[in-house]
């Protein structure tokens, strides 16, 4: 890496590999930053500020899923013995990559890869699948980034198959993940309403399992997502089985609504009269 100096190591977060060295004399320590992809590698030049640039790309990269490699990618899964080329997926043009698989029957684990083991995605831990009745599924993954108010906002993990039951799981119920408690509003989406004032954490998982979809992504281990319901409102948590995302929504309740329709109605019907 350096000609003239050893380097050493100090961390590694998505590809960008972090490294230190003492100056001759000792007397000051300089980070490097080097983006490293397969055998290239692009330097970030040392400096106060590309100190602070590293150490800033770093924090966020920490709380960022791992950067989605370039095409081509590839579906590994139980059923080719984790082969990370076992499935090429399809480009469908518009950053949509799909495949259609015969995985057998029942439940499976998968990840997307760029066709070894550099990059994958979700990286720890894997994501989740329920064949149809053929063995069939297809994998939708999408790299576009988007704003329309659902999560994970990129790299979303798509499926054909609807588990068919889903539970709001979370502190406000327990955790109690076979409560089933969420109801279909057709098209692979389900929601469940929370008016308990209060801070609450809760993911969407399929009804009697862990193999959940949240604020991150689809995977057997997702984040639990914090949401707070002040007084007079209600949280609508939604989950979309088809697309791999969820959504809170935080709104009046319904008898707010109608006091404050009642209390715009006396005011319409005050001001007519004067």
């Amino acid at each position: 890496m350096a000609r003239n100096a050893k380097l050493y190591k100090l961390l590694i977060v998505n590809r960008l590999h972090i490294y230190f060295r003492v100056s001759k004399y000792h007397k000051r320590l300089d980070l490097i930053g080097v983006f490293r992809y397969k055998n290239t590698e692009f330097r970030i030049p040392k400096g106060n500020r590309m100190k602070k640039l590293i150490i800033s790309l770093a924090a966020a990269a920490l709380v960022l899923p791992a950067l989605a490699a370039p095409p081509p990618y590839y579906v590994a899964g139980d059923w080719t013995g984790w082969n990370p080329s076992g499935n090429l997926m399809t480009d469908m043009g518009g950053g949509i990559y799909q495949a259609t698989i015969n995985v057998g029957t029942g439940r499976h684990e998968f990840k997307i890869t760029e066709g070894d083991w550099n990059w994958n995605y979700p990286g720890t831990p894997n994501s989740w699948l329920y064949a149809d009745s053929s063995g069939n599924i297809t994998i939708t993954f999408d790299v576009n980034t988007y704003a329309d108010g659902w999560s994970s906002a990129i790299q979303r993990i798509g499926l054909n198959v609807d588990p068919g039951s889903w539970t709001a799981a979370g502190d406000f119920q327990g955790w109690n993940n076979a409560a089933g408690n969420m109801s279909s509003l057709g098209g692979g989406i389900y929601e469940y309403t929370v008016n308990t004032p209060g801070t609450w954490h809760w993911k969407a998982v399929v009804t009697g399992s862990w193999d959940s979809i949240s604020s991150d992504n689809r995977s057997t281990g997702t984040a639990d997502w914090a949401f707070t319901v002040g007084a007079g409102e209600e949280a609508n948590l939604f989950v979309n089985a088809l697309a791999g995302t969820a959504k809170v929504e935080i709104v009046p309740e319904p008898s707010t609504l109608a006091l404050l329709g009642c209390g715009l109605a006396g005011l319409l019907c005050l001001r007519r009269r004067q």
